[in-house]
């Protein structure tokens, strides 16, 4: 008899278990629902920021993994431009949609709004001016490799598209320089590196050819107070950490003014040049990047001259 009673027991210990389990469930399913933003509240702040965006916006989501559902509602105010920025240069107001309590910046914003589940923040960032961006002027660019023999230009071409991916590196862009058609990677031309943090970064490909620099030359360049310059490797290649380091000189009327030396672990790094001093409103501004190890240097830079507001 006691051995019945303590198996009715345990049998009605376990059907409360069961019993606790789906209540629970029930609970958590109902606070998770809670939780979830409506399509409504989606659009209501999508609308709100749209009715305020003015060129030199930038758009962000919080946590990052709303990105995809912030595109879908405002992508076409979201060009490459802002969504893959280098630094925050030129950006005028930064408006961030956020669910769960996250947030991007520290900061209190300067306007905040809530719709149910989803909620809007915008802060003025009021940073320099940015007089000239070299990556949105690659095209009006000269190219060359240079060699023993002197530089052999590097023409302008158009291509398909091809290449990219996980694991890849960049796409090339379909207009871009070619130095050489047996070193398919040896180009110069706009794209989107995804840099050791796996952030997208809008840069100039100049991958180095080794010893013999690869020349980019800008002419009649607005010089402002300041020469902002950044740079990384593609995130799949910089973490294996087994490469040698990355040099990107840059001279400004044949004045060496600044290198930037990348190494593995450096990850999306940067320089700032001082060209105050300089009596020329417009220069001549060359970028050559070299390496004694070439392989695998999948080297991206992006640059823009500044004045302050």
């Amino acid at each position: 008899m006691a051995k019945a009673g303590q198996t009715g027991s345990l049998a009605a210990w376990a059907w409360a278990l069961i019993a606790g389990v789906a209540i629970f469930e029930l609970l958590a399913h109902t606070w998770i629902q809670a939780r979830i933003p409506s399509d409504g509240s989606w659009e209501a702040a999508s609308a709100f920021v749209r009715e305020r965006y003015r060129s030199g916006d930038r758009i962000v989501g919080a946590p990052s993994w709303v990105g995809p559902i912030v595109r879908n509602h405002l992508g076409d105010l979201l060009p490459l431009r802002t969504a893959a920025l280098s630094d925050l240069g030129g950006i005028d107001r930064e408006w961030e949609i956020s669910i769960r309590g996250a947030r991007s910046r520290k900061e209190p914003p300067d306007l905040e709004e809530q719709f149910d589940e989803v909620r809007v923040r915008m802060w003025f960032l009021n940073g320099d001016r940015v007089r000239y961006d070299f990556v949105e002027q690659i095209e009006h660019a000269e190219v060359e490799l240079v060699t023993p023999d002197g530089p052999h230009p590097c023409p302008w071409i158009r291509e398909r598209p091809a290449g990219g991916g996980l694991g890849y590196g960049p796409m090339p862009p379909a207009v871009r320089f070619v130095c050489d058609s047996q070193r398919p990677w040896l180009w110069v031309g706009a794209t989107v590196l995804t840099d050791l943090d796996l952030q997208p970064r809008r840069c100039v490909w100049q991958h180095p050819a080794g010893a013999d620099p690869v020349r980019v030359t800008f002419s009649e360049v607005p010089i402002g107070d300041r020469l902002m310059i950044h740079g990384g490797i593609d995130y799949n290649s910089e973490r294996q950490r087994v490469h040698g380091p990355v040099v990107l000189r840059v001279w400004i009327e044949d004045r060496l003014v600044g290198e930037l030396i990348h190494r593995d672990g450096d990850g999306w790094s940067g320089i700032e040049i001082d060209t105050s001093d300089f009596a020329l409103d417009r220069a001549t501004v060359r970028f050559e990047t070299t390496a004694d190890d070439p392989n695998a240097r999948l080297f991206c830079w992006s640059a823009s001259t500044r004045r302050d507001r």
